[in-house]
């Protein structure tokens, strides 16, 4: 069986009674930057305790950050969001 679909203003309403009246969303950013260094993070949060080595866990874990980055520069890009001051 598939669900019924609320029609756009149903929704709007439903989004005023849970966020107010007065709710606007939010605009978007016009462009983005990827970062220049994706590992960043894992190597911010310290030796993971996912390995008896935990250079092992995060070389994998800053594998998986650089295929996001790599990913959602791919979507940013192809969507027209990237910044124009992007250095390579």
């Amino acid at each position: 069986m598939s669900k019924r679909r609320r029609p756009a203003a149903t929704k709007r309403l439903a989004e005023q009674k849970f966020w107010g009246s007065n709710y606007e969303p939010a605009s978007m950013a016009v462009s983005i930057r990827p970062t220049s260094d994706p590992g960043v993070l894992v190597r911010s949060l310290g030796a993971p305790p996912l390995a008896m080595d935990p250079a092992v866990a995060v070389r994998h874990l800053t594998a998986v950050y650089e295929e996001a980055v790599r990913a959602a520069t791919a979507l940013a890009a192809a969507n027209g969001l990237l910044s124009e001051d992007e250095e390579d």
